[in-house]
Formats: C-alpha cells, sequence, structure tokens
C-alpha cells in the first residue's frame, strides 16, 4: 500500500464516513434478505390506525411473510391477518384486517376482510391486491417508522445525525491528537473520590435494563405519534400483562361488536400470545416478540461480559504485584 493510501486509510474522517457507508450496506442488506427470506416486497410495516386493536396496536411492527391466496385461511375470529392494497393505483395505501371469508370466482380467489374493531367487513378484494399475512408483530419499533413519516420529523432526524456525526469526529480527532503527543495515561477518575466512573456506569446500566424489564411486564407509556393516522396519534405503548389487561379496559375498543369476555396469555421462547373470546367467538392473537424476555437476556449477558473484563482485570493487577515483588526482592 502507498503512504498517500495508507495517510488516507488512517484518516478518521475517512474512517467515519466508511463506518457509516457500511452501517448502511448492511442495513440495505438485511432488508434485502428479509423480501427473499419473506417472499414479498413488505417484509415489515407498521400498524398505523385502530381498526385491529386490541390485536394489533399503532406503531407495531409487523413482520409479513408472502402467502398465495388459496393458502390464506379465512374465518371470523381465527383468519389470518392479511395485508393487501385497498387501491391498485394508490399501492401505499395498504390495509391490515383479518381475513373472514375467500371464494374462488373465474378470476381468482377474492377475499374479505373484517378489521376486529370496526363495525362492519371491507368490501372484498381479488388475490392480485393480496400482499401477505402477518407472522409475528414487534411492539414499539414500528414507532420509528412512524416518526420518519412526518416532514418534520426527517428534519429532526438529520439535525440529530449531524451533531453525532460532529461530536464523533471531535472525539476521535481529540483521541487521535492525545496519542501523537505522547501523553502519559491520567489516572482513572472517580466520583466523588471514591467511586470509579466504571462502576457508575454498570450500576446505570443495570438500573436502566431493570426498569426496562418492569416497563416490560406491567409499563404503560402514551405520547403523540405524528405519523398515525387521524384518530389514532394518541398511541400507547404497554408492557405484556399491561397488553393483557387492556383487551377488556382500552378505550379504542370499539364496543359492543368487539366485547371481550376473556383473554389468556400463551407465553414462549422470546415470544408471547394473547388470544380472547370476542362476542362469544375465539380470536387468535399474533405471535409478539417479548420484550420482557429480550432485556432479561441483555441483563444477564451485560453482567457476565462486565464481571469476566473484572476478573481479567483483578488476575492481572495480582500478576503484576507478584512481578513487582519478586523483581524487588534480594537474590
Amino acid at each position: 500500500m502507498s503512504p498517500q493510501l495508507r495517510q488516507i486509510w488512517k484518516n478518521e474522517y475517512f474512517k467515519t464516513v466508511l463506518a457509516l457507508v457500511l452501517i448502511v450496506l448492511v442495513v440495505l442488506g438485511f432488508f434485502q434478505g428479509l423480501k427473499w427470506v419473506l417472499r414479498t416486497d413488505y417484509p415489515v410495516l407498521a400498524v398505523v390506525s385502530t381498526s385491529m386493536v386490541p390485536t394489533l396496536n399503532v406503531g407495531d411492527l409487523l413482520i409479513v411473510q408472502g402467502t398465495a391466496a388459496k393458502d390464506i385461511n379465512a374465518s371470523y375470529g381465527t383468519g389470518d391477518i392479511v395485508i393487501f392494497k385497498r387501491d391498485e393505483s394508490n399501492p401505499d395505501f395498504r390495509v391490515v384486517h383479518r381475513a373472514v371469508k375467500k371464494e374462488l370466482r373465474t378470476d381468482g380467489y377474492w377475499i374479505t376482510t373484517h378489521g376486529d374493531n370496526n363495525p362492519s367487513a371491507d368490501q372484498s378484494f381479488n388475490e392480485k391486491q393480496l400482499i401477505g399475512k402477518v407472522v409475528a408483530r414487534v411492539p414499539y419499533l414500528g414507532n420509528l417508522s412512524l416518526f420518519t413519516q412526518s416532514q418534520g420529523s426527517v428534519y429532526l432526524f438529520f439535525m440529530i445525525a449531524v451533531v453525532l456525526i460532529i461530536i464523533l469526529l471531535i472525539f476521535w480527532n481529540t483521541g487521535s491528537e492525545n496519542e501523537k503527543g505522547g501523553e502519559e495515561p491520567k489516572k482513572k477518575k472517580k466520583l466523588f473520590g471514591k467511586l470509579s466512573y466504571e462502576a457508575v456506569i454498570f450500576t446505570v446500566i443495570n438500573v436502566l435494563l431493570i426498569c426496562f424489564i418492569i416497563f416490560n411486564l406491567w409499563g404503560a407509556f402514551t405520547f403523540w405519534q405524528p405519523g398515525a393516522a387521524e384518530g389514532s396519534q394518541n398511541v400507547t405503548i404497554r408492557g405484556m400483562y399491561t397488553d393483557l389487561q387492556y383487551h377488556f379496559n382500552d378505550p379504542n375498543i370499539k364496543r359492543p361488536y368487539n366485547n371481550i369476555s376473556e383473554a389468556s396469555l400463551l407465553q414462549g421462547f422470546f415470544t408471547y400470545k394473547i388470544d380472547s373470546i370476542a362476542n362469544g367467538v375465539p380470536r387468535s392473537g399474533v405471535l409478539t416478540f417479548s420484550w420482557f424476555q429480550f432485556s432479561i437476556l441483555l441483563l444477564v449477558v451485560f453482567d457476565v461480559w462486565e464481571l469476566i473484563g473484572l476478573s481479567k482485570v483483578k488476575r492481572a493487577a495480582k500478576t503484576s504485584k507478584l512481578e513487582l515483588s519478586q523483581a524487588c526482592s534480594p537474590d
């Protein structure tokens, strides 16, 4: 490698740009991979309205699998939740409702859907308008997609990105100057002269993760979502047990045609599912990603990683102390 190329490669600005490009490529590659695996051009979509509550909530991120119309299960309560294009002339207008009826005609299958929170069924659509069926949902994450859909949010994200890049460049540049200057490593600072910053950070992260675990069980938080549909912009994210309870109490649930008399929680590996009885008919829930289990895993992995690092530091300090004592001892 020539000296000029080596100098460019060591440049912090070049490394920053390269890292950003790699992140973008990884995200795009992951999305394209999802398209191929799930056999649809829309592998992930966000819920924008309350027409399917409590089964689907505004801000849920849906995992969509491309499915042929002949394989769609259509029945009240237990039918597949499908996504389709309401108007072929406007492909961006997509609807997610439960399939309740399927009919084979001369021009293919026609599917009738019904929103769990709607008073009546939709007009049937042809199988050509079918995108796929919902196979899972991830609470919370869809709000990021919805937030970026408003124009003001795009400007805000752009400003935040610029500020973060500037901070990173300043930080890396300062670090490289210190290395070039050959400064001696400074002693680790301590908070209030007693606690090391590492211990404080370790404690703060543990507290945050524990709070996140508690929230994912019993928490609820309501906020304004500018990217949601008109009338659905007061969005509430809920923990698992709060999600179970709100099937009975949420004001967005329109009764009596969405009257839920019973709801049951089924937990799996990093997933849970809430089935219910609505208007006397069994209703199937959607496989839901469990942030509760995921946050416990994060807590365990983080603590084990930190404990391993601490044991290595203590072992190294003990070895160094032993070598120093041996060097100072008389022959």
